[in-house]
């Protein structure tokens, strides 16, 4: 009883938010929620650049009682709304009266989902920004209690909540699982499916199973609130890469590149503005602002993207370029052997930092794309003219492994 009005007290003295939450259905803890809907809005952020100026669309599936999410995404961005969906005919009452109290009934529309089979609840034509989900944890009472046992520290509060809430056949893997599996059918009607995990052993089968669906896409992070750990797994069929919301390494698909080479951070510039201009990759005079009293300085440096329309990185592509400069006499000018080569769509930060006055490190991050192949040979070119450069041929190392 204390934890329940505890939290109804937060929700109102920090949101605003007027709620009503019956014992015998899950307690949200206020933080952890609150957390789950920051890395949403980071992931918007860095993928969508207008998503300041626009409706933003999601979906909770599950919302429970509390209808915490849609409620706390509302209240903490005015242009947010929400589809939230369930299968608890006696929460969805307490969450539709929820919304009611907070005057939300015209951002929040909440549906009973009676389908046991589909876990998406789509309106025909209806595209979402991001999808949400706090699935339950568990497959059956017996694993749930030995969960509770094997923690280390004593729970801080009674564990509260219906057996739809706290466990599902096959437990969150299985769910997690299905969401992939319906994510494969709707694929781009939602920008980034994303799902809570409460158990750690959970992330590598998930993403396992987006690797065999070729669903390259993913980002991994953990959320952690004094004494509990959650983690959350982001997906997406649309070529946006996440290269600065807060993810864990571990489990991020390779998107970053770096290599260190032992030249002044001048130089560095020098040499990959050479390479750049000599694949007829664009870049603008003004992405650059290295200081010459700064570039001695250790963590200076610049950061600028580039959007190659062509591979001219390719062997094909480079052997008919330098038969084109060596025999000046050939039908096929530089324009040509370009505007023949097939478009690609591909954006890349790429980064140099200074180490030392006589040490730099370069770094390359996939910032859009569909074809993470079409990313890796440029950067397998890039660091073998690079190191060339510099008089050096040492490996480069994964940012994330």
């Amino acid at each position: 009883m204390a934890v329940k009005e505890l939290t109804i007290c937060l929700l109102k003295r920090d949101f605003d938010l007027n709620v009503q939450l019956p014992l015998t259905r899950l307690i949200p803890p206020i933080p952890n929620r609150l957390n789950y809907i920051l890395w949403i809005e980071d992931l918007l952020m860095e993928t969508m650049p207008d998503v300041d100026s626009r409706p933003v669309h999601g979906i909770d599936i599950g919302v429970g009682a509390s209808c915490i999410y849609p409620l706390l995404g509302c209240r903490s961005n005015p242009n947010w709304h929400f589809l939230g969906t369930e299968i608890d005919e006696e929460s969805l009452h307490c969450a539709q009266a929820n919304v009611m109290a907070n005057q939300l009934d015209n951002r929040i529309t909440l549906v009973l989902n009676n389908d046991s089979f589909r876990i998406f609840v789509l309106p025909v034509n209806t595209t979402y920004d991001f999808c949400m989900c706090n699935p339950p944890f568990y497959a059956s009472m017996k694993e749930l209690e030995e969960g509770l046992r094997n923690k280390e520290l004593e729970p801080s509060a009674v564990c509260t909540g219906s057996n739809s809430e706290l466990i599902t056949d096959g437990g969150e893997f299985a769910f997690i699982k299905r969401m992939i599996l319906e994510s494969v059918r709707y694929r781009d009607r939602i920008h980034w499916y994303t799902s809570m995990m409460g158990l750690k052993r959970t992330i590598r089968p998930i993403t396992q199973v987006l690797k065999e669906h070729k669903i390259n896409n993913y980002v991994v992070t953990e959320f952690c609130q004094g004494r509990t750990k959650r983690w959350g797994i982001a997906w997406s069929f649309q070529s946006a890469r996440v290269n600065r919301a807060i993810s864990l390494e571990a489990y991020r698909p390779k998107s970053q590149f770096e290599v260190t080479v032992p030249i002044s951070l001048i130089k560095a510039e020098g040499l990959l503005l050479e390479i750049l201009r000599d694949l007829s990759i664009p870049v603008s005079s003004g992405q650059f602002s290295i200081k010459e009293q700064e570039h001695k300085l250790p963590g200076k440096g610049i950061s600028f993207e580039i959007q190659p329309q062509k591979n001219t990185w390719s062997r094909s592509a480079r052997r008919s370029l330098k038969r084109q400069r060596i025999e000046q006499q050939s039908d096929m000018t530089t324009e040509a052997i370009l505007a023949a080569l097939p478009p690609i769509s591909l954006s890349i930060e790429l980064s140099l930092v200074n180490q030392t006055d006589q040490e730099s490190t370069l770094r390359a991050s996939w910032m859009h794309g569909p074809d993470r192949s079409v990313f890796e040979s440029f950067w397998s070119h890039l660091k073998k003219r690079i190191e060339q450069g510099s008089g050096i041929s040492q490996g480069s190392r994964f940012v994330n492994e």
